[in-house]
């Protein structure tokens, strides 16, 4: 992996406070799998500042966690307040912390008022990140309701007051702008990374004929009933669904009512995960609308072909043709495009290389952390205290 030179010694005295969600501690990053994953990036950051700390909902169980963190500093919920209590309160019950920070950063939206409310109070420039739309999701997912303009206000909020925000796409940054009126040039563009050194085709590990991989929420907006409707239509073909959801028994009711071949692996720990991508012949996310999909990009890194619903933030990933398959997210969709791959291994060896070098090229931690690294160049350079 080639990593940033040491040319950012202007950072060297930068004390970053970065914030985790409202309500998602440490420990339900790793009770999902994920905790190696999402704080690979400020693992990585650490040497190149002064200091970084972590602010995080939750209490002191959160410091079994300190070890794999290395300098990075936990600022915990010694208080056992609720998150929403917790949220407002930081700013005051971390008053030193806060002071000493150079600069705040936001893991996401949901939350990024604390951040924002810190920084006004303290004086210091926010940097808000968003790997998706919050309050869009939310009411995509649930339909609108009283909840959901609050989330649109809060968000609102945290955007018009933040001194920079990171997107991940070039789509996003574009509906930003115009929904919520921000320059252009307060948004920047910082894809979501992957380790690809742990993430790499596997000669050694033997794939198995016919099986189809997902690894996710089982949630309704992943539209994981017609991949299993899908799979239950292909003769010698098996699917693994990797990750836990409200929608686990419908969908194990469903594979057996359907007689699909489908195997619920659970949660993972993230260094089995790259293993068991490789063990299969295609990686398939049949979602209805993403982000900027961090386990698609994963599974383009170790080399497997793809395929993926031709929908907002899958599109934004995979070039049809080039990277990977999109297909309309039908149970016929997924089927014709799931059958033409596994009946073809010329193509799933050309697509999943190609995909492995534009991971390489595009969503590599080393070039990601350059770009974090050049975001965080500029907030200092304009800090509102100069």
């Amino acid at each position: 992996m080639e990593w940033p030179s040491r040319k950012h010694t202007d950072l060297s005295s930068t004390h970053l406070v970065f914030f985790l969600s409202r309500a998602v501690p440490l420990s339900q990053w790793n009770k999902m799998g994920i905790l190696e994953r999402e704080i690979a990036l400020y693992r990585s950051l650490s040497p190149y500042l002064g200091s970084v700390s972590l602010v995080t909902c939750g209490g002191a169980k959160e410091l079994a966690f300190q070890d794999g963190l290395g300098d990075i500093r936990i600022l915990y919920n010694r208080w056992r307040l609720s998150p929403n209590v917790y949220s407002v309160l930081v700013p005051f019950l971390h008053w030193r912390a806060m002071r000493s920070g150079t600069v705040y950063q936001t893991n996401q939206l949901d939350g990024a008022w604390t951040a924002i409310i810190a920084g006004q109070i303290h004086s210091k420039p926010v940097v808000v990140r968003a790997g998706y739309l919050w309050a869009e999701f939310f009411e995509a997912e649930e339909g609108g309701s009283l909840k959901a303009t609050v989330m649109h206000r809060l968000q609102a909020f945290s955007f018009k007051n933040a001194h920079r925000v990171v997107l991940t796409t070039e789509a996003m940054k574009q509906q930003v702008s115009a929904a919520y009126h921000l320059p252009y040039e307060k948004i920047s563009v910082t894809p979501n990374y992957v380790d690809t050194e742990r993430f790499r085709p596997m000669p050694e590990v033997e794939s198995i004929g016919g099986r189809l991989c997902y690894i996710g929420r089982l949630h309704p907006r992943k539209n994981l009933r017609a991949l299993i409707e899908a799979v239950a239509r292909m003769p010698g073909a098996s699917l693994v669904l990797i990750g836990e959801g409200e929608q686990r028994q419908e969908l194990e009711d469903l594979a057996l009512q359907s007689r699909a071949p489908v195997q619920f692996a659970g949660v993972l720990r993230h260094d089995q995960i790259p293993t068991e991508i490789n063990r299969s012949e295609i990686f398939v996310l049949p979602s209805l609308f993403e982000g900027h999909p961090k386990a698609l990009i994963e599974a383009m890194a170790c080399g497997v072909a793809v395929v993926g619903a031709d929908v907002e933030g899958i599109r934004d990933v995979i070039r049809h043709e080039e990277t990977g398959l999109l297909c309309p997210p039908t149970v016929e969709g997924i089927a014709f495009a799931l059958q033409r791959l596994l009946a073809n291994a010329g193509l799933r060896k050309r697509l999943g290389g190609a995909a492995r070098a534009f991971v390489e090229q595009e969503y590599s931690l080393g070039r990601v952390l350059e770009l974090e690294l050049a975001v965080l160049q500029q907030v200092q350079h304009d800090r509102p205290d100069r």
